[in-house]
C-alpha cells in the first residue's frame, strides 16, 4: 500500500511559521528522533515553515558516527526543515545530578538559540519541561506565542516508576510545574488514551487533550525477506531470529531476555539478536559472557537507512519491559515491528496499552514482565507455528497501514495548529 502524501498548499496561502523544540532529531538514534523528524518534515510538506531547535546528535554512539563540530551552534537543513543544533552536556546519566546537568545544558543552549529564530506563529514543545522548559518559557510565555505540548512520557510518573527519583518533595515540584504547563498549553498531544486518562485524573481538561498515535512510514519500514547484508554478516543463515532493537536501559528488563536465551540454548537454530546501546549494555554483555551463551549476539545502533533491514532479520521481535514501567502507552518500536510484518512478544503488565493492542489486533503475544519461563514458552510457541507467525505479522501490517501510516500524525497536529492560529491570529 503506497503512502498518500498530504496536499500541498497553494502558492497564495501564507505559510505558518512553526518552531519545534526537542532534544533529539535525525540523524540521532534516540527513540523520539524519528518521530520528530517525520513530524517536522511532514508539517513542512503541509505548508508550514518549520524550524527545529535540537541538540547535536548524542544518543548512544550517534556522536561517534556524526561528530559534533567544535562550536556551540550549527545551522543546517534536512528535507526543507531548518535545523539549529545546540550544545548538550552528554555524560552517563547514572545519577540524578548528571541527568539534571544533561537537561539543564540543553535548556540553556536552546534558549540562546532562540536569538537566531524570528517569532513563530506557534511552538511545538517536547515534554517534559525538563527537556525544553526554559526555551518554552522565553518564547511562548514571555513572547506570547501559543504552544502545543507533545507528551510521550508523563512526568514525574515515569521518574518514580524507574526509581530515578524518589524524593517526594522534588516529585511534587515537578508535578506542579508540569500541571502549570498543561494549563497554559493550547493543546496537549498524547500517544494513547491511557495517557489522556492519566492527565484527566490530574485535573487537565479533556477538551484540550488530543490522542495522536505514532505514525510509521510504511514505505520505508515494510515486510522484507531476511536475506540482506546484515543477515549474512552477522551469521544468521538458517537461524530462527528473536530480535530486540532499541534502547538498552534499565526499564527494558533485557536481563529476562538473556535468561530466556539461557533456557533455550539447547535449540541450536534459535538466535537472540540485540541491536542498540544504553546504560545497561555493559552489564548485559557481562551477563551473557558469564553464562557462556553463544546464542546471543549484541550489536550497536545502526544507521537509519539500515532500520528496515534490521527489522527484517526477525522471525519474532520483542518488546520487553520491567514491571509497572509502561501502563498507559505503546513504545514506538511496537509500530515499527508491526509495519515490518513480523509478530511480536510483549513482556508487559496486564491491561497495558501494548498488551491490549497485541490482543485486539492479534499481532503478537503478551507475557508477564520479568518472567523468563513465560517468555521462553511464547518464543517456542511461535517457533513451532509458522502459520501463526505469518498471520500475526500480516494483521500487524494491515493495522499500521490503516491506522498509523505516514502523515497521519502530521495531519492531526496540523489540524490542531490551524485551530490555534484561527483563534489567535
Amino acid at each position: 500500500m503506497a503512502t498518500s502524501e498530504p496536499e500541498r498548499p497553494s502558492k497564495s496561502e501564507r505559510k505558518i511559521d512553526v518552531l519545534v523544540i526537542t532534544t533529539q532529531y535525525a540523524p540521532d538514534f534516540g527513540p523520539s528522533a524519528p518521530i520528530y523528524t517525520a513530524l517536522c518534515e511532514d508539517l513542512q510538506r503541509l505548508g508550514c515553515n518549520v524550524t527545529v531547535i535540537t541538540a547535536f546528535p548524542h544518543y548512544a554512539n550517534a556522536g561517534t558516527l556524526y561528530p559534533r563540530p567544535q562550536k556551540w551552534f550549527q545551522e543546517d537543513s534536512l528535507n526543507g526543515v531548518r535545523i539549529l543544533r545546540t550544545y548538550i552536556h552528554t555524560v552517563p546519566k547514572s545519577s540524578l545530578w548528571r541527568r539534571l546537568l544533561y537537561h539543564a545544558s540543553f535548556n540553556l543552549s536552546s534558549t540562546l538559540a532562540l536569538l537566531k529564530v524570528k517569532k513563530p506563529d506557534i511552538v511545538l514543545a517536547d515534554a517534559p519541561t525538563l527537556c525544553s522548559g526554559l526555551a518554552l518559557l522565553f518564547r511562548s510565555f514571555l513572547g506570547r506565542v501559543p504552544f502545543i505540548y507533545i507528551v510521550q512520557d508523563i512526568y514525574p510518573d515515569v521518574l518514580s516508576r524507574l526509581g530515578v527519583l524518589n524524593n517526594p518533595v522534588l516529585l511534587k515540584l515537578i508535578a506542579k510545574v508540569e500541571y502549570w504547563i498543561y494549563s497554559k498549553a493550547s493543546w496537549i498531544s498524547v500517544l494513547s488514551q491511557g495517557f489522556k486518562d492519566n492527565l484527566i485524573q490530574k485535573g487537565v481538561p479533556a477538551g484540550k487533550i488530543k490522542v495522536i498515535p505514532v505514525s510509521v512510514d510504511v514505505d520505508f519500514i515494510k515486510p522484507l525477506t531476511q536475506e540482506g547484508n546484515l543477515y549474512s554478516q552477522w551469521g544468521l543463515e538458517k537461524k530462527f531470529v528473536v530480535l530486540y532493537a532499541g534502547n538498552i536501559g534499565f526499564s527494558q528488563g533485557l536481563e529476562t531476555v538473556i535468561q530466556a536465551a539461557n533456557r533455550l540454548c539447547t535449540y541450536p537454530d534459535i538466535a537472540f539478536v540485540i541491536v542498540g546501546d544504553g546504560s545497561m549494555k555493559g552489564p548485559l554483555m557481562e551477563m551473557t559472557q558469564k553464562l557462556g551463551l553463544t546464542n546471543v549476539k549484541i550489536y550497536p545502533f545502526q544507521p537509519r537507512e539500515k532500520i528496515p533491514e534490521i527489522y527484517a532479520l526477525a522471525d519474532i521481535s520483542l518488546v520487553p519491559l520491567k514491571r509497572n514501567i509502561v501502563v498507559e502507552s505503546v513504545p514506538s518500536k511496537t509500530y515499527s515491528i508491526m509495519a515490518s510484518g513480523r509478530p511480536l512478544i510483549a513482556a508487559v503488565d496486564k491491561k497495558t496499552e501494548i498488551g491490549l493492542l497485541a490482543e485486539q489486533v492479534h499481532c503478537g503475544l503478551r507475557v508477564d514482565p520479568e518472567d523468563a519461563t513465560a517468555l521462553s514458552e511464547a518464543i517456542i510457541q511461535l517457533h513451532e507455528d509458522a502459520s501463526l507467525r505469518q498471520e500475526m505479522g500480516r494483521k500487524g501490517r494491515e493495522y499500521i497501514e490503516k491506522e498509523c501510516s505516514r502523515f497521519a500524525a502530521a495531519k492531526e497536529h496540523f489540524a490542531l495548529i490551524q485551530k490555534v492560529i484561527g483563534k489567535t491570529a
